[in-house]
């Protein structure tokens, strides 16, 4: 049966809902024998998101009440873990996962002021409400915190180590549940800046990465990213990147990727122009930067789509050269035998 028109604009309406909320469907993984809906306090701003959005004043205790359940006939194990939101590569933002290193410029990580359990078991098709426990800063912010609550199931699987068999606890089946909290709904204009660019490489490619800031306490919604690099002093593109429709995070950074499109580094000074927009937000950029030749040499060679350099010339001489070689030794032989077959007679 072919999809409907009808169909394709759910399917569209759908994902342009997941790319800019948090939602309490969004599953890593569509074998999952669990599912979780947020139950919303008092404090909920919209009741309907399906993510928690709350308005709290400061250091105050709110509880999170989450309903999970087992769609099984099996007895499962759940794990919940927080994490604080950032900027992926993509240009998405992450809820169910934490960055590798925290932007400076956040001052309170959301999965420090929830507190959550350990396991949780639940027999089959058994449901239980949780209650987490959040606790905002003593002092008063502006915009926003965000983050997320990870609801995984656990799985145990057996694999061989070096003394036998073992247990691994393996927990890939995740629902993320989206935590948005403030203190007010004070409008905060986001603000852009350019910190970084630098020889980098995104699975084991060539490119340059442009390290884009948002220093505010809000999220950059439909941004869109326009970035040229040329030779310093020359006016040809040498490389060029676009996208749209990226979030950043409140207070978090991604490293923008313009890709040489399987070419080499090679050292020297370069330019990088840079402009992104967000709604009526503009800001440009111009920046010199520099390729080292060790750091050109190291990266060429861990690129995967790069020709391994062999000088085919210098190959085709060592071929020749023995050949050669041991022609002299065949016609050296030929002529020794000759020789000794002369004396003989």
């Amino acid at each position: 049966m072919k999809p409907t028109k009808k169909n394709d604009r759910h399917l569209w309406i759908l994902a342009i809902l997941f790319f800019f909320f948090p939602t309490s469907v969004q599953a890593e993984e569509t074998a999952l024998n669990i599912y979780a809906t947020p139950l919303f306090p008092d404090s909920q701003v919209d009741e309907d998101k399906g993510y928690y959005d709350l308005n709290l004043a400061p250091n105050q205790k709110e509880t999170l009440r989450l309903e999970i359940g087992n769609t099984s006939a099996e007895p499962i194990r759940i794990q919940l873990t927080p994490h604080t939101a950032y900027t992926n590569v993509l240009g998405h933002v992450e809820y169910g996962k934490d960055a590798e290193e925290a932007d400076p410029t956040l001052t309170h990580s959301l999965d420090e002021l929830i507190t959550t359990s350990g396991v949780i078991e639940l027999a089959g098709n058994e449901k239980k409400t949780v209650e987490i426990p959040l606790q905002m800063p003593e002092e008063a912010f502006d915009g926003f915190l965000a983050g997320g609550l990870r609801i995984a199931e656990l799985k145990e699987e057996t694999e061989e180590t070096n003394e036998g068999e073992g247990v691994a606890i393996k927990n890939e089946f995740a629902y993320v549940v989206g935590v948005v909290v403030s203190n007010n709904r004070d409008s905060v204009q986001p603000e852009l800046e350019l910190l970084d660019v630098f020889a980098d490489q995104l699975n084991y490619r060539n490119v340059i990465s442009a390290t884009l800031q948002n220093f505010t306490p809000t999220f950059v919604n439909q941004l869109a990213v326009e970035a040229t690099v040329k030779r310093a002093g020359e006016n040809e593109v040498l490389y060029k990147a676009e996208k749209e429709m990226m979030q950043m995070a409140p207070n978090s950074n991604f490293n923008f990727p313009i890709s040489l499109e399987g070419d080499r580094f090679r050292s020297g000074n370069y330019i990088l122009e840079l402009t992104a927009t967000s709604g009526d937000n503009e800001w440009s950029w111009t920046r010199e930067f520099t390729i080292e030749a060790d750091e050109a040499r190291k990266l060429n060679r861990e690129d995967v789509t790069i020709d391994s350099g062999v000088n085919w010339w210098m190959i085709g001489a060592i071929i020749l050269l023995i050949l050669i070689l041991g022609l002299v030794l065949y016609l050296m032989r030929q002529k020794k035998r000759t020789r000794e077959s002369e004396k003989e007679v």
